[in-house]
């Protein structure tokens, strides 16, 4: 790891003086070739494996391995409970960590390579195995190992870089809605090019599985090595001095008194409620997400009959979501606070959802059909997008708040920790929303390739439209209890810095003398 950082540093190291101009005050702005950088490199290398597994991972296995939806929901969420420790064990390393390579890049570099193999991993099939038991044996492994060792690697640093970059409030907020932007750039890739792009190499291969192996090669290099290795170019001056010396905020080094473990970094988060709230109210939205988009495919497949529209609806669907993204910084000027600006568009966004199952669920279905044919149904369904692209990216901008909330109240850095917490929200979510969507399923009696009953049509169609709505409601509950605001963030920071100025001050006397 330290060769490729020396081998990276040679080509891509930036002159002395954009080091010495790197500014981490209040009201600092970011370059904006770092600020896009950043922001590509973290939304694009996470989001496009996350959004192909949200998409087209039980599809993947109930229709193309012949695995009962029960047993594929069970591999998603048990697969994942290893997740929910490594993602505390990693937050808490980062914390604890000081790579020469950086205290968070240095972490990035670690984890490509077993990125890019595992994505791979989980989509391979033994030849002639299918349903077998070596075959399920295998997707609880690989699909486990994905997202409890290799995603972790780098998401969690990625997300603190952001962090460390700036503590200007108005650029987290374009950073929440750009990584927005790149994020739903990346879904619509995902939704809109994967599955058509895997059924192109079945064809060629006349091979299923081989289809969607070379598919995930290629999705596997756009994610994680062109934008993770370009990103590292533009991070490394916030992290390391040109010497590559470590920057002093990253330089907090705890008395033995006030060394802390995990434990106790667990017990500290759980008392914090603004961090708390904040976000288990993400695992609400990823679980959302996750029965959102997993039951797509299975709504245009079987309950509109209509799969030829599914990348169509799909793609202006998430077009949408990235105008939304990018309208976070006027939203949350409109509603002059960004907490309250996120608990609005969260009840605006499950009120749409809500309304159109409403609508759909009491339309006859040859009303429905023609309807999501470029009718209105299918205008009002693209329009849901654009509330979603809003929605779904206020955490990126809230989460900062509760790091430094933690930092004023417990006087450490719990960047990693909490950003670690954050990783283990995204895919306990995610892994919740699709056994829901499993388990659902099964109950329902669903047969994969066929002609579904009644309860199926009716269960795929509760799924992808009301539960949306329902987990919405619940999310803008968490965050109004939070307590977070836009006024008291600015209070905290101004707190913070008094107390580090009277530290120095006092350090300053106690050398003196």
């Amino acid at each position: 790891m330290i060769f490729m950082s020396k081998f990276l540093d040679r080509i891509v190291m930036e002159s002395k003086e954009k080091y010495d101009a790197v500014d981490f005050s209040p009201t600092a702005k970011l370059p904006k070739l770092d600020f896009h950088f950043n922001c590509a490199g973290t939304s694009i290398g996470t989001m496009i494996p996350f959004n192909v597994f949200g998409y087209y991972l039980l599809y993947f296995y109930t229709d193309i391995l012949g695995i009962s939806p029960l047993t594929a929901a069970n591999i998603i969420i048990f697969a994942r409970v290893f997740d929910t420790f490594t993602d505390l064990m990693m937050g808490h390393f980062i914390d604890k960590s000081h790579f020469k390579a950086g205290k968070y890049r240095g972490w990035v570099l670690i984890s490509i390579l077993p990125q890019f193999i595992m994505f791979l991993a989980v989509f391979f099939v033994w030849p002639g195995q299918g349903d077998s038991t070596l075959q399920i044996i295998w997707c609880w492994i690989t699909y486990g190992a994905y997202g409890a060792l290799c995603a972790t690697l780098g998401y969690i640093p990625q997300n603190c870089q952001t962090q460390n970059m700036t503590r200007n409030e108005g650029e987290r907020a374009k950073a929440a809605s750009w990584k927005g932007i790149y994020e739903n750039i990346s879904i619509l890739i995902a939704a809109t090019c994967f599955l058509p792009v895997s059924r192109f190499f079945c064809d060629i291969t006349g091979n299923t599985t081989l289809g969607f192996l070379v598919t995930c090669l290629i999705f596997a290099i756009i994610s994680f090595f062109a934008p993770t290795i370009s990103g590292l170019r533009f991070t490394r001056k916030y992290e390391l001095t040109y010497e590559g010396e470590y920057r002093p905020q990253l330089l907090v080094e705890e008395a033995p008194e006030k060394k802390v473990s995990i434990w106790i970094s667990l017990r500290d988060f759980v008392k914090c409620r603004p961090a708390i709230l904040t976000i288990s109210g993400i695992a609400i939205m990823f679980a959302l997400a996750n029965v959102r988009s997993s039951m797509a495919v299975y709504l245009f497949e079987y309950y509109f009959e209509l799969p030829e529209m599914t990348s169509i609806s799909l793609g202006l669907n998430i077009s949408l979501a990235i105008v939304g993204a990018f309208l976070v910084p006027y939203i949350i000027k409109l509603f002059k606070d960004t907490a309250r600006a996120f608990i609005i568009m969260a009840l605006i966004n499950g009120s749409v959802y809500g309304l159109l199952f409403l609508w759909i669920r009491f339309s006859p279905m040859e009303v429905v059909q023609e309807s999501m044919h470029f009718g209105p149904m299918f205008f009002l369904y693209i329009g849901c997008g654009l509330f979603q692209g809003i929605y779904a990216t206020f955490p990126m901008a809230i989460v900062p708040h509760t790091v430094d909330y933690a930092r004023l109240r417990y006087d450490r850095n719990m960047s990693g920790f909490i950003y670690g917490i954050y990783g283990v929200m995204l895919t306990a979510g995610g892994a919740i929303g699709n056994w829901i969507s499993g388990t659902m399923l099964s109950a329902s009696g669903y047969v994969a390739g066929i002609v579904q009953s009644e309860a199926t049509l009716s269960t795929i169609l509760f799924c992808g439209m009301a539960v949306p709505a329902l987990f919405a409601g619940v999310h803008a509950l968490f965050q109004l209890f939070a307590g977070v605001s836009d006024k008291k963030h600015l209070q905290w920071l101004a707190e913070i810095d008094a107390r580090d100025a009277r530290e120095l001050e006092a350090a300053k006397k106690a050398l003196n003398e």
